[in-house]
């Protein structure tokens, strides 16, 4: 079924429509926290708008936002450090042998590919777009070059949710030039005139025009022996909105009609309330704040000036000649004027307000450093302690990094865990994925993170299982029945995994349970080793038994005659 384009740009402006109320809290956040991330939809100009803000006096919001950005990326996912591991879900005794060793493998394959892509470069400045405007919105996209990610400032797309409170639709502007328009799209059927006269100017104009990119799921989709692009479970519509995009029909135009398999886009959000569509960020929270720093700055700044360069009065002789203030300024005046001052401070500050105003700017500022965390990253990012292990953050850090755990959390579901699965479904379908052993065809795959925030929330758990082996221990040296209750093999894998071990050091219980078979088999065999050993050393005591016993003589006869001599009387 075509797309109906004047329907796909009625949603695009219902969907603008309600995302009015949280543009003007992005514009406050992103002048104080990040300038330049933020681009309003219907700004006309916004490419030659300034990347900066004239009117800040105070840097604190744009460097402590620098500071949570590169805080979350050391300990969300780090390019240095493993982050992620692939696990076969299920029990493991039904895993198929080899296949955790397979998917370790693709582990290492998918994370040179992330490396080799802007993945982390563009995760980086996600993290700011996240914590200045609470939703971030990052675009993944592959050919044979790779794997390329684009990430959306705020203001240039809206986002719809389904049923299960998921982001599954988003509408993106892109602000293009004829140029660009006609390097992409030339061949449309539906390109407007005006735009294809375009090339035949001699100076190509630099006028730009909206063409508004659209994913969402297909209504009506039905899976299909021959799946083409048109008919994919999400729809990817590029389109000429019509009337003030300036083209001449004044109608809308689709430019491209494709689609994806998956969701190709991830749209992390920090908080979320109800069932809203856009998050909360930690920069809302400390807005207030920062709008008070600025004007606390400006005060401490006057007070400075006035201090180091007061306003003066002098005296009315003066006004002729003059004064020169400048050092090694000569000035003349008439002495024998008694009882003036000729130049004097008309107001200069104390130290001791200086002092006061510093003193509470501080204070704003710590206010500022505790809602984005940067005393939690700091400590994680600190260069003298860049070996610092999960232990050492949560016994330091355990209250920041609890309070800080719904977000890890959700940033696990709305963020890295899509990535790794469509990364992984990409790998498949451009031949970069190593060959899978038997059996991997209906294997379930899970993802585990094993980033620095990762392992500090799992520490609890771990330290959990750990006093709880002391404990038995203890206790069995009284009452060695009480080893019975544990599951020694559950409480080892256990614990392995909540610290991320790697499955292919971890032995199959198959193998395990042939280990432990062939321990049992060589025990039996020295068992019996040793009774066959035994039963040779007591004949071998009574053979030497027996001899000693033929050659003793008694009174002419050996020991043994004499015992069979008397046996025969017997007999």
């Amino acid at each position: 079924m075509a797309i109906d384009v004047d329907k796909l740009a009625y949603r695009y402006e219902e969907l603008r429509s309600e995302r009015t109320n949280w543009e003007s809290t992005w514009r406050e956040c992103a002048e104080l926290f990040n300038p330049g991330r933020y681009r309003d939809d219907t700004e006309t100009n916004a490419h030659r708008i300034p990347l900066v803000n004239p009117k800040l006096v105070s840097s604190k919001g744009i460097l402590a936002m620098r500071s949570m950005a590169s805080g979350m990326q050391g300990g969300m996912a780090s390019p240095v450090r493993p982050w992620f591991r692939l696990v076969a879900k299920g029990d493991p005794q039904f895993i198929p042998d080899g296949v955790n060793a397979w998917l370790d493998r693709v582990t290492q394959v998918m994370t040179a590919v992330l490396h080799q892509s802007n993945f982390y470069n563009a995760t980086h400045t996600l993290y700011s777009d996240i914590g200045t405007f609470g939703t971030g919105l990052l675009v993944e996209t592959a050919n044979e070059d790779g794997i390329y990610f684009h990430l959306v400032r705020c203001g240039e797309y809206v986002l719809d949710i389904n049923g299960n409170d998921e982001v599954d639709t988003f509408f993106r502007r892109l602000y293009m030039t004829p140029r660009q328009i006609l390097d992409r799209w030339e061949s449309a059927p539906d390109l407007p005139d005006f735009i294809k006269r375009s090339r035949e100017r001699k100076v190509m104009t630099t006028e730009r025009y909206d063409v508004i990119h659209a994913v969402f799921p297909r209504t009506d989709f039905k899976p299909a022996k021959r799946l083409t692009a048109e008919s994919k479970p999400f729809a990817s519509v590029y389109y000429l909105p019509g009337g003030s995009s300036g083209h001449g029909t004044g109608k809308a135009c689709i430019l491209e009609e494709g689609g994806f398999d998956m969701f190709p886009a991830f749209a992390p959000r920090w908080d979320v309330s109800g069932s809203d569509v856009y998050g909360r960020s930690p920069a809302m929270d400390v807005l207030p704040d920062c709008k008070m720093l600025q004007a606390m700055t400006t005060t401490l700044r006057k007070t400075q000036h006035k201090i180091a360069d007061p306003p003066l009065v002098a005296d009315q002789s003066l006004r002729a000649t003059g004064v020169k203030l400048i050092p090694g300024g000569l000035s003349f005046f008439d002495s024998t004027r008694t009882g003036t001052t000729p130049v004097a401070p008309i107001h200069q500050p104390e130290a001791a307000a200086l002092q006061t105003v510093m003193t509470a700017i501080q204070e704003v500022e710590q206010n500022i450093d505790d809602g984005l965390y940067v005393d939690l990253f700091r400590l994680m990012l600190e260069d003298q302690r860049s070996r610092i292990t999960a232990t050492e953050i949560n016994a330091k850090e355990r209250e920041r990094i609890v309070m800080l755990g719904p977000v890890v959390e959700r940033l696990h579901k709305e963020l890295f865990d899509p990535v790794i699965r469509r990364t992984f479904a990409l790998m498949q379908e451009w031949g970069a994925m190593p060959t899978p052993p038997e059996g991997v065809d209906a294997l379930d795959v899970d993802v585990s993170f094993e980033s620095a925030l990762a392992q500090a929330q799992r520490q609890v758990t771990t330290s959990n299982i750990e006093a709880g082996f002391a404990f038995i221990g203890q206790a069995a040296a009284a009452v060695p029945e009480i080893l019975d209750i544990v599951d020694t093999d559950a409480m080892g894998r256990a614990y392995l995994d909540r610290i991320n071990m790697p499955s292919s050091v971890i032995r199959e219980e198959s193998a395990v349970e042939e280990i432990r078979e062939q321990r049992a088999q060589a025990a039996a065999q020295q068992q019996q080793m040793e009774t066959m050993n035994q039963g040779v050393n007591q004949l071998v005591d009574a053979t030497k038994a027996m001899e000693n016993m033929s050659n003793t003589n008694i009174s002419g006869q050996n020991a043994l005659e004499a015992l069979t001599g008397g046996l025969g009387n017997v007999l």
